[in-house]
């Protein structure tokens, strides 16, 4: 069982003192206790008697000056009376005569040492008399061993042995023997103001503060004055919030949260597989001619509202993470503490790393990168012919033609919206086409027209009107690993690092299904406009360049830098070296036949030609020509992206 021991029981040491008044103040003489008293001095003195009852009275009325004087008449009469001795000691001390005090106690014991002689003892060390003295630790430490010999000894139902023993065990840190003491004043004296009290503080020591509460508050009903009372209860509540295991409450409740947030985690992964696997279920069974996607209109909208959760959750995952990075420092500083070893360079480094991923985290919340578009603008006069085409398979699909191409030194085919939230949901934002000039070499015009369609399908489907949480999500998500790499914090024990990493990996899994459902309603509307062998060339024409571009500019990039050269035109360049061709085309193979996996943004080649064979097509006469010459100037726009490109890349470097 975890308690508060060492932290928290010292802090009552000054609540215990007005305590032990109190219960002093409330007790009453036992009567039938006094009368054996009594009679055993009145076998040895008789005449004393009356002095004796007469010096108690005055004793407890705190008239000590007149009990010490009546005590020390009783003691001429009967000079070994063990009683008078160690009530003499108790008006010795409260008059500022301690050692006096002690001395009249200590010859009590030797006389006998009977419960109340050591009882008396005990109570004579550690009176505070009227100077309100501070025993010191090894008179605290020799009273509770007279207190405990005394508690053994005594015979009577008397609680006055095991209270001190409490009172004295729990000023000293003796946790054991407090709560053995506190065990037999519940189990004995269920109804003393001082059961409650002690138990109280018992509780407060496993943690449970309400439960301490409630007894401290049975004490003041049972007697305890009300001032004892508040004073202990507010030294619990400060002790326990100032505490190690006093932070109790909120470290369950952070391990609530945190198991909270674990299950959001686990719901979301949940989720995006029963998604993905519905989402391939859906596009076996659904009708292959529905264009429009109307049949999978209800799982589309499950996919937006998931994403839109998940790019949320990873915000709001943000303050949880940084918790978590805060305490594992601080558990690390405590461990060592805790074995006695301070390592203040490691310490300096956990805290380092702790500030620094703390600072990166709140940056990416709340600095926002600005995205750029890719490439340069094509303008119409540039590829007057192009355009028309673009316009002319827009018409086709029965939506607006984009506003804007934009040519870029890669080999990509894409589209994506410009403009606000409230412009793409009304369907007025600039539309953007990106062609990247790499893809162009041996692209014939209706292959292109098919892969075009297939971008026009995301427009006419909305896909492009959506997004913008996942896009932002995942460039906070990189931008904030890049940090932390530049950093040094991107290490293994690095809990937000860590956290990105599995974050991203889930993230991934639920868009890139919602990516795949919307490429294969895309490629329909492509089909269904200029058949499935368009299409199927088309693909295999981007992939293809992809490979082929990124192998020969590769080739051509360490060639040039290596001997310090400009680099070649990369988009007139074609390998040949029939060998590497032959791997080169297995590579295309290989691409074309995979299996798609969880992490596809598309489903794989060979999946979407064969839904592609399923849609029945218009029909649409094919044509004929490349796509290279719908531009006027080839060679100088090629050779402005190889210009574009080397620039990048030795800005890089």
């Amino acid at each position: 069982m975890k308690r508060f021991t060492n932290r928290f029981i010292p802090s009552l040491l000054f609540c215990l003192m007005c305590a032990n008044l109190a219960f002093a103040q409330t007790q009453t003489r036992d009567l039938a206790k006094e009368e054996k008293l009594w009679q055993q001095l009145q076998k040895i003195a008789p005449k004393a008697v009356d002095t004796f009852k007469t010096a108690t009275e005055n004793l407890d009325q705190k008239n000590y000056p007149e009990s010490i004087k009546l005590y020390n008449q009783v003691l001429a009469q009967a000079p070994n009376f063990e009683p008078a001795l160690r009530r003499l000691g108790y008006g010795l001390i409260e008059t500022g005569k301690r050692e006096e005090g002690l001395s009249m106690s200590q010859k009590a014991l030797n006389l006998n040492r009977t419960p109340d002689n050591l009882l008396g003892r005990a109570y004579a060390l550690t009176s505070p008399g009227p100077g309100n003295y501070n025993p010191t630790a090894a008179e605290l430490e020799q009273a509770l061993a007279l207190s405990k010999e005394a508690m053994q000894k005594n015979t009577e139902d008397d609680p006055d042995y095991a209270m001190m023993t409490a009172q004295l065990a729990l000023s000293t840190d003796h946790v054991e023997d407090f709560r053995a003491a506190s065990q037999i004043l519940t189990e004995k004296f269920p109804n003393l103001a001082a059961t409650h009290y002690f138990n109280g503080i018992r509780l407060a020591d496993d943690g449970d503060l309400d439960g301490a509460a409630a007894e401290i508050k049975k004490s003041e009903a049972l007697g305890l004055p009300h001032e004892a009372v508040q004073k202990t209860l507010t030294a619990i509540e400060t002790a326990q919030n100032g505490s190690f295991y006093g932070l109790g409450r909120y470290f369950y409740d952070g391990l609530y949260l945190v198991g909270a947030w674990i299950l959001g985690l686990v719901l979301l992964f949940v989720a995006g597989k029963i998604l993905s696997a519905k989402t391939l279920r859906s596009i076996e069974n659904s009708d292959p001619n529905d264009v429009t996607g109307g049949g999978q209109a209800g799982l589309r909208k499950i996919y937006k509202n998931v994403v839109g959760i998940a790019g949320i959750y990873y915000y709001l995952s943000q303050p949880v993470v940084m918790l978590l990075v805060i305490v594992a420092a601080a558990g690390i500083t405590l461990f060592f503490l805790w074995v006695g070893w301070i390592p203040i360079k490691l310490l300096l480094i956990v805290a380092v790393a702790a500030v620094v991923t703390i600072f990166y985290m709140i940056k990416s919340l709340f600095v926002r990168t600005k995205i750029e578009d890719p490439g340069r603008q094509l303008d119409e006069a540039e590829a007057p012919e192009l355009w028309a085409l673009v316009r002319g398979v827009a018409d086709a699909i029965n939506t607006r033609p984009v506003n804007e191409i934009r040519i870029t030194h890669g080999t990509e085919l894409a589209v994506y919206e410009r403009g606000g939230i409230r412009a793409k949901m009304q369907d007025k934002a600039e539309r953007v086409l990106i062609i990247g000039a790499a893809v162009l070499n041996d692209f014939s015009q209706n292959a292109f027209r098919a892969v075009l369609a297939h971008e026009y399908g995301h427009f006419s489907n909305r896909d492009t009107a959506g997004g913008d949480i996942a896009l932002r999500v995942n460039l906070d998500i990189i931008r904030l690993a890049e940090a932390m790499a530049l950093s040094g914090t991107a290490t293994f024990y690095n809990i937000a690092f860590q956290f990105l990493r599995v974050y991203h990996f889930l993230f991934r899994r639920i868009t890139h299904g919602a990516t795949r459902l919307q490429e294969i309603l895309a490629d329909r509307v492509a089909v269904h406009q200029y058949g499935a062998e368009a299409f199927r060339e088309g693909l295999s024409h981007v992939i293809r360049r992809s490979i082929e571009f990124n192998h020969v500019a590769a080739k051509e990039i360490n060639a040039a830098f290596s001997s310090n050269r400009a680099l070649q035109n990369l988009y007139e360049m074609t390998e040949q070296n029939e060998e590497i061709k032959q791997d080169l085309e297995q590579q295309f193979n290989e691409n074309i036949a995979r299996p798609t996996t969880e992490d596809d943004t598309h489903p794989s080649p060979e999946d979407r030609f064969k839904w592609a064979t399923q849609i029945k097509s218009r029909e649409t006469a094919p044509i004929s020509g490349m796509v290279w010459d719908l531009f006027k100037n080839r060679e100088s726009l090629t050779a402005e992206m190889n210009k574009m490109l080397e620039q990048r890349i030795r800005a890089n470097m």
